[in-house]
């Protein structure tokens, strides 16, 4: 499992960061998810193995422009480029409708279908073929989600031991339950989950929105590999720009991830003033100074890549 990030800037693009958007892509299957799609992503994507006829799942975070306003043109592509298959968009529904209105707009007829699903007004996880993805309200100055991501395509092993105390020989149906399907054996049923268990512990990465309170996430890290949160300012900068921006600082961040025990942390989404070579040393000054985890920094095209945990 990889997670890519795209793009890392906070507002506006700059020489040195595109804005945001992170990739995820799984080890069993050539479907990858985005998170996020800032004005210019479908440029970094070409720059990565990504395929855009391959992205099947979309989740939008708010609705601020430098969130959202590169998905109109990324759909398009993704039809300009083959995709034929359903594509799944978790989005708020102000943002659905903005979609909607600029393909109509723009005469674009998608060769795929576009399953939308409001943010909002989700009961519970949505369980997908890829991952189960669990949203998270965050608090920004428009509603703001975090999205935890579990992945669900993990290899099964079989339970050599139970099937033979159950007098069950080998055979076709031992492949089958492996690819966890059910099999009709001797007369009786035979279940997957019964027989088999995943050969590693599913990975869970969370991607945040723009979010000024970290603390809200406390509830949601059990087994949580990489959790990846904006850090817009330093804590000093924050507070000369003024709280009401609804961003976090690097030290908010790191406090938050040190005291509740993140394993693994990245903060993105920097401020413009901090672009360019040595302008995000305050920044990680202030984070190293209050989390003594694993970090990253990220910077555009990053890619991490989440280990398999055995049970």
């Amino acid at each position: 499992m990889q997670v890519q990030f795209l793009g890392t800037s906070s507002g506006s693009p700059s020489r040195y960061r595109n804005m945001s958007a992170v990739a995820i892509s799984f080890d069993t299957s050539k479907q990858w998810m985005l998170v996020d799609c800032g004005e210019g992503t479908q440029h970094q994507i070409l720059k990565t193995p990504l395929s855009p006829a391959k992205l099947a799942i979309i989740c939008i975070t708010h609705i601020h422009g430098d969130h959202c306003y590169g998905l109109p043109g990324l759909l398009s592509s993704m039809s300009l480029h083959g995709r034929s298959e359903p594509v799944t968009l978790i989005a708020p529904q102000k943002l659905i409708n903005f979609i909607h209105a600029s393909l109509a707009l723009t005469d674009v007829n998608l060769g795929f279908d576009l399953y939308c699903h409001d943010v909002e007004a989700l009961a519970g996880p949505l369980q997908l073929a890829l991952c189960k993805i669990e949203s998270i309200k965050l608090k920004h100055r428009v509603p703001s989600f975090g999205y935890k991501v579990t992945e669900a395509q993990v290899p099964k092993k079989l339970k050599i031991d139970q099937l033979q105390a159950n007098n069950i020989e080998s055979g076709p149906h031992y492949n089958t339950l492996q690819k966890g399907h059910n099999v009709d054996y001797k007369g009786t049923t035979l279940h997957a989950h019964q027989y088999t268990y995943d050969s590693y512990k599913p990975r869970v990465v969370i991607i945040c929105g723009d979010n000024e309170k970290p603390t809200i996430l406390s509830e949601y890290l059990n087994n949580v590999d990489l959790l990846v949160h904006e850090a817009t300012f330093t804590h000093r900068d924050l507070l000369k720009v003024g709280t009401h921006t609804g961003h976090s600082d690097a030290k908010r961040v790191a406090e938050f991830a040190q005291k509740y025990g993140v394993k693994r942390l990245a903060l993105t989404h920097f401020s413009v003033r901090y672009h360019g070579p040595g302008m995000l040393e305050p920044l990680k000054r202030e984070a190293l100074e209050h989390y003594q985890g694993d970090i990253h920094f990220a910077e555009d095209l990053m890619c991490l890549t989440i280990p398999k945990q055995q049970l």
